[in-house]
């Protein structure tokens, strides 16, 4: 049976790198994927995919395409994943804070690792805006592990 693992991703450029990294430690026979990505309540027009009404694009343009990029940010991650050889490869977008996301969906699929991105934070950035990656750390009780995404 093979072990599942969390890709816990933005829809940044630099998620690249943890797809990356996932492919490197990874094993297609030994290990099944879930690609993550959660997206602040105040940019979700939905909480699943689902075509945008007219008013919905009108009232809240910014959130449409901000969900936009993340639906598609995931399913590109997926592909990706699929085509190295993980046909078990999922995903999910998820509306919420992301270490509570990242948290529950590790813990509601019984992972062995997270794979997460770090941003690089100045001490004075770090304080005014925690690392996701350290409360995960500090909350899961797997291995998780961290690649620098960007600086």
């Amino acid at each position: 049976m093979s072990s599942p693992v969390l890709i816990a991703i933005d829809a940044s450029p630099a998620c690249s790198t943890l797809l990356d990294l996932a492919r490197h430690y990874c094993r297609p026979e030994l290990h099944r994927l879930h690609v993550l990505l959660a997206i602040d309540s105040t940019f979700a027009v939905h909480d699943h995919p689902a075509p945008y009404t007219r008013g919905e694009l009108e009232e809240y343009p910014a959130a449409c395409d901000e969900q936009q990029l993340a639906e598609r940010a995931v399913g590109e991650a997926v592909k990706a994943l699929r085509e190295a050889g993980f046909d078990d490869c999922t995903g999910s977008l998820v509306t919420g804070e992301p270490v509570a996301a990242i948290v529950g969906t590790a813990r509601e699929l019984g992972v062995e690792l997270i794979v997460m991105g770090h941003r690089h934070l100045s001490r004075l950035g770090r304080l005014l805006d925690p690392s996701v990656s350290g409360k995960v750390i500090d909350q899961v009780g797997c291995p998780v592990l961290v690649g620098a995404t960007g600086h």
